[in-house]
């Protein structure tokens, strides 16, 4: 019965069970975390775009230049050929059209990063449609320039232009002159002004294009940042919560628990379930081994026969009452005519005397008294923060005790008690117990069956 009751209190044990905490914590943990990837691959891609963007620029910018470069190189050789009719400068007028081929390589690594239909590379497109008519101008002035010379050795590409009707059957003068109005006409100046206009409008758009971009991924960065921060420091609150969970659950409870193991106490239920169940299978232990140990302690220090202190007990309380050197009375007790009821009734009569003896000793006494049996017939009554003043009352209370003895059961006949006290203030020590004794024999010497105080004006030695 008491092993189920045991059972359903142990089971009745409510609290937090430190493992679902546990769990609990690693979920939540690891759906932060969750979130902090799927964001932090929002910033990353954020960032890619504005990399991308500067990369687009980049590459717009260069080939607007390259262009640039290119017609302005272009120009100049052709120019100067013209003027100076140096065919080094067709050489590298034509190595620039065919090998170089700088307007064609921009137009292909803007092709890399822009859309057909992104601006930049719809105004790019028309610089070069305006710069291939430039081309045109430029290698038709230089076919009307080698007329003017006597020159067999004229380059293929240049060779095959055909001169136009206009410029046929013309003075050599004539065919200079166009050709330089051609390079330094108002016609031809348009058209490098609308090339050089569309660079500038190119890079103007994908100035703008990357200004919008930057806008809306700054946005977009600022609040996936603030996300960020709002994770990071949820997560920073959840290791405290966590710590301060476990410190409090586990941490603590075993700090105290390990106190009261040091004193030799219960162990508080306190802290998560598991400390709890913990806590109370250790009392169980604990209360088990008081249990045994107070079973052990009664073999020990109480006499089998009557119940009451052996002389191992006496003497532990006398060592103690010694070192504390409180105030005391000490009752030696002699039953009287002992001898005579073994004989007349039997062991099993002088028996019943002596338990009888102890109960009444027991009953008589107070709760914080010490009565025990140091021998045969002889017992024993300490009387702990006990001082003179209380003479009468102990004679009387002996008085008692002498008048009940009188029909104890089994009608054993005579039996009595002769008691000698003495009263001390410093505890137990040996005179102490020599003066009871020495008021005893006086007790003996009167004829039995009475109590005697111990006085100075008494010879102690027996």
């Amino acid at each position: 019965m008491e092993s189920n009751q045991e059972s359903v209190q142990k089971h009745s044990i409510t609290g937090i069970n430190i493992q679902l905490l546990n769990v609990f914590f690693i979920v939540i943990t690891a759906i932060v975390f969750c979130f902090i990837l799927i964001i932090s691959n929002a910033v990353n891609n954020r960032f890619l775009a504005v990399k991308n963007a500067f990369d687009k620029f980049i590459v717009c910018e260069q080939s607007s230049e390259l262009i640039k470069e290119s017609s302005s190189y272009l120009t100049d050789q052709a120019r100067l050929f013209v003027v100076t009719h140096k065919t080094d400068y067709v050489k590298s007028y034509l190595e620039e059209i065919n090998v170089n081929r700088r307007q064609h390589k921009a137009l292909e690594n803007l092709e890399k990063v822009c859309c057909e239909k992104d601006l930049a590379l719809q105004r790019l497109k028309i610089a070069l449609e305006q710069g291939q008519s430039l081309i045109n101008m430029e290698l038709y002035a230089i076919r009307l320039a080698y007329c003017t010379l006597e020159i067999d050795e004229i380059p293929p590409q240049i060779s095959e232009i055909p001169i136009r009707a206009i410029d046929l059957n013309v003075s050599k003068e004539k065919l200079q002159e166009t050709a330089i109005n051609n390079l330094f006409g108002e016609g031809y100046l348009i058209y490098k002004t609308r090339i050089n206009e569309n660079c500038r409008l190119t890079i103007a758009a994908i100035e703008e294009q990357i200004k919008n971009e930057l806008n809306l991924n700054a946005n977009e960065l600022g609040t996936n940042i603030s996300r960020l921060r709002l994770l990071f420091l949820a997560l920073l609150l959840l290791n405290v919560i966590l710590f301060i969970s476990f410190a409090y659950l586990i941490i603590l409870p075993l700090e105290r628990f390990k106190t009261s193991i040091e004193n030799d106490e219960r162990l508080n239920v306190i802290g998560s379930l598991e400390c709890k169940h913990l806590a109370e299978s250790y009392n169980e232990i604990y209360d088990l081994k008081a249990q045994n140990e107070k079973s052990l302690l009664k073999k020990a220090e109480y006499d089998s026969l009557t119940g009451i202190l052996n002389r191992r007990a006496f003497d532990q309380i006398c060592h103690s009452s010694s070192e504390k050197k409180q105030q005391m009375a000490l009752l030696l007790i002699d039953m009287d005519n002992f001898k005579y009821i073994n004989d007349n009734y039997g062991h099993a009569g002088g028996d019943t005397a002596l338990r009888e003896l102890a109960r009444i000793l027991s009953e008589t006494f107070r709760n914080d008294d010490y009565v025990a049996r140091i021998g045969g017939d002889e017992f024993v009554v300490i009387l702990p923060n006990c001082t003179t003043s209380a003479s009468n009352i102990i004679k009387q209370k002996i008085l008692a005790v002498n008048e009940k003895l009188v029909n104890i059961k089994d009608g054993i006949k005579p039996v009595s008690v002769s008691v000698g006290v003495a009263f001390s203030d410093e505890g137990f020590t040996d005179d102490l117990f020599k003066k009871a004794d020495k008021a005893l024999y006086i007790v003996k010497e009167k004829g039995k069956r009475g109590c005697e105080i111990y006085e100075e004006n008494y010879v102690t030695e027996v």
